[in-house]
């Protein structure tokens, strides 16, 4: 595996951070936050068309008066529209919270959006839609009550919790599960990777069939924070995310093989610091890679990496 390139996508005075990378419409479209920290209260999603080289081709962002918007996720839905679901903190004109949920848009072109249509439980964080046919699916976590729930459906009409407590503390004594990507194969298994934040903060692997109510869950041995991942064929998976590496937090990238259950590090994208939240596009032997570091003048960019693959 050989790192081609690493490109700064956006940078300003603002802390911009939590992206997502989709292919769509023959272009990439690169997702991300921008507030004036890392936990302030004026979240906006800001939406970039890209060329395969990272050159900005247009960009559109998304506002909403009293709610910090966080975490923008794409996924391309059953008609062919581009979706972005992205989880929402309200608070009211004395700027207390008072509530979360999850909201999602549509597009045509990427540039124009919907009105947001809200979906799932109140303060249930959906982490990522991956969609299955006709049928989203989605795990969500909640702090307090430090599990995992699976939620399927369509989040433009009707989306509903299936399976209670797939993984968390009271169920498996694994404490603080929280952000959750999830694959499908041909077969509807699912893989999920899932970071913690409790007792040893190690992340967990798990697979499950239809009609997913049984899991199966491997303790991979390490942190990974804001995971993204992808099939790389049919036993392996690429996984990019935060890890903790001679004290301090890098972006990795890693291969986790299904047979051996082994986590293997192939590449520390160039990062550093307030760091993670990839998105991955893979296309023959190529892998782009968005993320977001604070490893240059200590200001939260966009980087946008390429890599070459092994054949």
């Amino acid at each position: 595996m050989t790192l081609l390139w690493t490109k700064t996508l956006y940078k300003s005075h603002k802390h911009a951070a939590f992206t997502d990378l989709i292919s769509f419409d023959d272009k990439l479209f690169c997702s991300f936050r921008v507030a004036y920290d890392h936990m302030s209260q004026d979240g906006q999603i800001r939406v970039c068309c890209l060329d395969r080289a990272s050159n900005v081709l247009f960009s559109t962002q998304l506002a909403m008066r009293h709610y910090d918007l966080r975490d923008p996720k794409l996924s391309i839905m059953p008609d062919g529209k581009l979706l972005m679901n992205a989880y929402a903190r309200c608070y009211d004109k004395s700027g207390k919270w008072t509530h979360s949920r999850s909201l999602c848009w549509f597009s045509d072109n990427g540039k124009s959006w919907s009105s947001p249509h809200w979906f799932g439980e109140h303060n249930w964080w959906i982490w990522r839609l991956t969609w299955q046919n006709s049928n989203a699916l989605g795990i969500a976590y909640n702090r307090h009550q430090q599990a995992l729930n699976l939620y399927q459906g369509n989040p433009l009409r009707s989306f509903h919790c299936t399976d209670r407590s797939i993984l968390g503390l009271a169920s498996h004594d694994l404490g603080y599960p929280n952000e959750t990507d999830i694959c499908t194969d041909d077969n509807g298994t699912i893989y999920a990777i899932a970071r913690r934040d409790a007792d040893s903060f190690t992340a967990q692997f798990g697979t499950s069939s239809p009609p997913y109510k049984k899991w199966q869950w491997h303790d991979l041995g390490c942190y990974i924070g804001g995971p993204a991942m992808i099939a790389l064929d049919d036993s392996k998976y690429l996984i990019c995310g935060r890890i903790w590496t001679k004290k301090r937090f890098k972006t990795a990238l890693m291969e986790f093989d299904l047979a051996t259950k082994r986590l293997k590090l192939l590449s520390m994208l160039p990062s550093g610091g307030d760091t993670s939240y990839p998105g991955m596009v893979k296309e023959a032997e190529h892998l782009w890679i968005s993320y977001y570091s604070s490893h240059i003048d200590n200001t939260s960019a966009i980087y946008l990496s390429k890599v070459l693959l092994p054949t």
